[in-house]
């Protein structure tokens, strides 16, 4: 006999009722796909291109220039020592294009997390974070899935994000706990007035978190401080609530 174990999804008679809800799962996923392709993209155009651009049009000024010297050799090194000075701004250039691109390749995969664990991975980005963090863990956190650390990282790395975009220099505190959900806290101490918004990345936090039937509650008064509490629960990860999705509709011949 076949021995299933249901995580999240429950078998009903109600066959409408739970195509919707695999419908609806889905649907996020995909969303939460789509919202992560955008952040990559907003990433990749703020910063790497924008320091690649302007690289490549000092690379181009400093050819002129050169192009220049060989035609005015009264004034050639005058010209060679500009391009030179060019050629020095667009090398710092392309080092900030990597810097860049290191920080938009964290957000997607982070080597220490699969290596060390979550703790390990919240502890390095909260190292090179422009604000303050101090990183509460007041129990050694068990083995996650692999799907959990995941969703959990990135609402750290969001909740970062967003406080160096509208709190910079404001303390950050973080919290990490685990019983039957792994929960998260990250409070700054900025101005407050946080909201979710389409395509953002507090919308994006949210949509990630219910494809693993997690939640996420933003606490944000004017004045501040920003709290953003998710929970996370440790039975479901992404992989398993599809599964589970689908041995719903398996198991139920209504559904087929």
């Amino acid at each position: 006999m076949l021995a299933v174990t249901w995580f999240g999804l429950q078998p009903t008679t109600n066959s409408t009722s739970a195509l919707l809800e695999i419908q609806a799962s889905r649907r996020a996923i995909v969303d939460a796909f789509e919202i992560e392709r955008r952040r990559i993209e907003r990433d990749l155009h703020d910063g790497a291109q924008q320091f690649l651009v302007a690289s490549a049009m000092k690379v181009g000024e400093a050819e002129l220039m050169l192009q220049m010297a060989g035609a005015q050799p009264e004034s050639s090194a005058e010209l060679v020592s500009q391009a030179s000075k060019l050629l020095r701004e667009s090398q710092d250039t392309t080092e900030e294009a990597l810097v860049a691109l290191r920080r938009t390749v964290r957000g997607v995969h982070l080597q220490v997390l699969v290596d060390r664990g979550l703790e390990a991975a919240v502890r390095d980005v909260a190292a090179r974070s422009a604000n303050p963090v101090t990183v509460h863990v007041p129990h050694s956190l068990p083995s996650l899935p692999p799907g959990v650390e995941a969703a959990g990282f990135y609402v750290v790395s969001e909740a970062l994000t967003n406080a160096h975009k509208y709190a910079p220099g404001a303390p950050v505190s973080i919290l990490l706990t685990v019983d039957t959900h792994l929960r998260i806290s990250v409070v700054d101490e900025g101005p407050g007035g946080a909201r979710p918004t389409n395509h953002g990345g507090l919308s994006g936090l949210v949509q990630r978190l219910e494809t693993f039937g997690g939640h996420l509650r933003i606490v944000s008064p004017i004045g501040g401080p920003t709290q953003i509490l998710a929970e996370i629960p440790l039975l479901v990860d992404q992989g398993q609530a599809t599964i589970a999705a689908d041995l719903a509709v398996w198991a139920n011949p209504d559904l087929h």
